[in-house]
C-alpha cells in the first residue's frame, strides 16, 4: 500500500534529468519556501485581533495560535536538524514543506465553532516549519562546496536577506489580510497556495546532496532517541511555562513546567556527555558492533566545541532573537493601543526594521569587514543595536512627528546593526562545521534562539501587564511608562551583548587555529582515506598553511580537501541517490 502511494513521488523525482537541473535556480526556490517560517510567525502578531473576533474568544486563548506554533517549532528544531543530516536535507525539506501546506489548508478550512482545532493544526504546522531552516542551511553548505565554494558567502547573504525581509513582510501581510472580508483565512489560503507550488517545483527539480563518508556513517536507527526525547520534552515544557507566564508567574502552570523543562533538557546533555560520550571514549578501540552505545550518533557531537566562539555566538544569537520580538511587540503596542492605527498601518510603521536588515545584507562586503576586523564589526553591531534601542526609547506620544524623529530611524538602525552580526556569524559557523553535521549544529543554535525568543516574548506581558486600547491622556501615559520599562530590559540585554563581543569573542582572523584545524581535519580523515588520499600528507600541508591563514580560510581548506575527491563522481552518485 505504501509503495503505491509513494510511487508517483519517486517517478516525479526522476522526470527531469539531474544534469538539466540548475543548482542556483533550485537554491532560489528553496529560499522561497524557507521564508514561510518567519512569514507565518510574524503574521500572527497582526492576525490575532481578527482571529479573536471571528472565534468570539478572549486574547489569551487567541495567543495560543501563535504560541502553539512557536512551541512545536522550538521543541523539534534540534531533532529536525539531526534527522536532516541522516536522511538528507533535501528529503527532510520536502517532508517539512508538505506538512506545512497541508496544515495551512486545514487551518483555512476550520469552521468558527472552536478555536482549539486551529491551535492544534498551527502546532502541527510548527513541526513542519522546524525542518525548513536547518535543512536549508545544510543544503547551502552541501551545495556550495568544491568548485562552487566561491559562491558560499553570496548564498549565505541571500539566505539572510530571504529570512530577514519576510519578518516585516509577514507583519504587513497579516495586517492586510485582517482588513479584508475573508480575514485570517485569506492568509492561510495564501500560505497553502504558495507552499504547495514550491513543494511541487522542488519534487521535480531539487538536487540531492552529494553524500560524504560522514553522511554515510549516519543511520536513523543510531540517533540518540533518549536524548532527542528529553530535548523535545524539555523544550516543550520550558516554552509552555514561558507562555503560561506573563502576568501569572506565581501560577504552578508557569513555574512547574519551566523548572521541570529546564532540568529535563539539561539531563539530555548530561546523559550524552557523562554517559554515552564517556563510554565511547573509554571503548574507542573496540568493535562498534559489541555495544549499542558505541553506535549512537550524539545529538551534541563534540565537534561543535571546535567552532570558533561557539558559546558566545550561542548566547548572542539567542539574545538578538529575544530583543527582536520585543521591539516588534513594542511597536505594535505603541501604534495600535496609543495611536489607534489599523493593523496594516501598524505593520508598515514597523517595516523599516526589515528594510535595515535587507540593506545590511545588500551592502555587505567581506573585504570591508576583513579590513575593519571581524571583532570590531561585532562590536559595531552591538553598539548600533544598543544605540537604536536608546533612540527608540525617547519617543513620546505627545511629541509632534514622534515617529519620524525617533521611531523610523531607530527601527532601520536596529535592523542594520543586528544584520552585521549575522553576516559574519552564519558563514563562519557553516564553513567550520563538517558537512554531515550542518543540520545538527544549526538545530542547536536555533533551539537556543527559540527558547530565548520565548523568554523575550514572556517578558512583555510580565512587565506591561494586560494592555488595552488607551483613550485618555492618563491611560496613554500609563502604557508609555510600562513600555519604557521594557526598553530598559532591552538595553540591559544589548549592553550584555556588547560586553560579550568585547570580552568573550575572539577575532576569527587572529585565532591560533592549530588545535581547531587538527580537530577539523580529524573529522574528515575517513573521507580522505576512503577516497584514496593520504590524509597524513594533507594534514601536514594544512598545518603549514595554518601558520599564515585565518581560521575561516583554514575551515575552507578542510572542507575543500574533503570534498575535492568527490566532485568527479557527483553526477553518478547523485543519480544513484535520486
Amino acid at each position: 500500500m505504501l509503495n503505491k502511494i509513494t510511487k508517483p513521488f519517486h517517478w516525479a523525482r526522476t522526470v527531469v534529468p539531474l544534469e538539466k537541473r540548475n543548482i542556483f535556480v533550485v537554491y532560489a526556490v528553496i529560499l522561497l519556501g524557507t521564508v514561510l517560517d518567519n512569514l507565518s510567525s510574524a503574521s500572527a502578531l497582526t492576525l490575532s485581533a481578527n482571529i479573536q473576533k471571528q472565534f468570539n474568544t478572549d486574547s489569551s486563548t487567541t495567543s495560543w495560535v501563535l504560541s502553539g506554533y512557536a512551541l512545536t517549532l522550538g521543541s523539534f528544531i534540534m531533532v529536525s536538524g539531526k534527522i536532516s543530516d541522516v536522511i538528507g536535507p533535501h528529503n527532510l525539506y520536502l517532508i517539512g514543506i508538505t506538512i506545512f501546506w497541508i496544515s495551512a489548508l486545514i487551518c483555512a478550512c476550520i469552521p468558527h465553532t472552536s478555536i482549539v482545532a486551529l491551535i492544534v493544526f498551527r502546532a502541527i504546522q510548527g513541526i513542519g516549519a522546524s525542518t525548513l531552516i536547518p535543512s536549508t542551511i545544510a543544503l547551502t553548505a552541501n551545495y556550495f562546496t568544491g568548485p562552487l565554494q566561491k559562491h558560499l558567502n553570496t548564498a549565505v547573504i541571500y539566505m539572510i536577506v530571504a529570512l530577514t525581509a519576510t519578518l516585516g513582510l509577514g507583519v504587513v501581510l497579516g495586517g492586510a489580510f485582517s482588513e479584508t472580508n475573508v480575514g485570517y483565512k485569506g492568509f492561510f489560503y495564501f500560505v497553502f497556495a504558495y507552499s504547495f507550488v514550491v513543494d511541487v517545483l522542488l519534487v521535480f527539480f531539487i538536487i540531492p546532496i552529494n553524500k560524504t563518508d560522514g553522511h554515510n556513517k549516519l543511520k536513523m536507527k543510531n540517533i540518540d532517541f533518549v536524548a532527542a526525547f528529553l530535548v523535545i520534552a524539555g523544550c516543550l515544557l520550558m516554552i509552555l511555562g514561558l507562555t503560561e507566564g506573563g502576568e501569572k508567574w506565581r501560577s504552578p502552570k508557569a513555574i512547574a513546567p519551566l523548572i521541570i523543562g529546564f532540568f529535563t533538557a539539561a539531563s539530555a546533555l548530561v546523559y550524552e556527555v557523562l554517559y554515552i560520550r564517556r563510554y565511547q571514549v573509554l571503548h574507542q578501540n573496540e568493535d562498534k558492533s559489541s555495544s549499542w552505545k558505541l553506535q549512537v550518533d550524539l545529538l551534541f557531537p563534540p565537534e561543535i566545541l571546535k567552532i570558533p566562539n561557539f558559546y558566545p555566538f550561542l548566547i548572542i544569537c539567542g539574545l538578538y532573537y529575544a530583543t527582536f520580538v520585543m521591539i516588534i511587540a513594542i511597536g505594535v503596542y505603541t501604534y495600535s493601543l496609543i495611536y489607534h492605527d489599523s493593523n496594516i498601518i501598524t505593520a508598515v510603521k514597523v517595516f523599516p526594521m526589515s528594510i535595515g536588515l535587507v540593506f545590511g545584507a545588500i551592502v555587505y562586503r567581506d573585504s570591508y569587514y576583513k579590513k575593519v576586523g571581524y571583532k570590531r564589526m561585532f562590536i559595531i553591531s552591538g553598539v548600533l543595536s544598543l544605540v537604536s534601542i536608546i533612540w527608540f526609547s525617547r519617543t513620546k506620544f505627545g511629541t509632534t512627528n514622534a515617529y519620524w524623529k525617533y521611531d523610523m530611524g531607530a527601527f532601520f538602525l536596529y535592523g542594520y546593526g543586528i544584520n552585521i552580526f549575522f553576516n559574519i556569524y552564519m558563514p563562519l559557523v557553516i564553513q567550520c562545521t563538517p558537512l554531515h553535521l550542518q543540520g545538527n549544529v544549526n538545530g542547536i543554535f536555533q533551539t537556543c534562539s527559540q527558547v530565548l525568543l520565548s523568554i523575550g516574548n514572556a517578558l512583555i506581558p510580565s512587565i506591561a501587564g494586560n494592555l488595552r486600547i488607551a483613550y485618555t491622556f492618563e491611560e496613554k501615559l500609563i502604557i508609555q511608562n510600562k513600555i519604557r520599562t521594557i526598553f530598559y530590559v532591552m538595553m540591559g540585554f544589548h549592553a550584555f551583548i556588547v560586553i560579550l563581543m568585547v570580552v568573550a569573542i575572539k577575532d576569527p582572523k587572529t585565532i591560533s587555529s592549530s588545535d581547531n584545524n587538527k580537530d577539523a581535519i580529524n573529522v574528515e580523515n575517513d573521507n580522505l582515506e576512503n577516497n584514496g588520499i593520504d590524509s597524513n600528507v594533507d594534514i601536514e600541508k594544512l598545518e603549514k598553511a595554518d601558520n599564515s591563514e585565518s581560521s575561516i580560510e583554514s575551515c575552507e581548506m578542510n572542507k575543500a580537501a574533503s570534498v575535492e575527491c568527490q566532485t568527479e563522481n557527483l553526477s553518478t552518485e547523485s543519480k544513484n541517490t535520486n
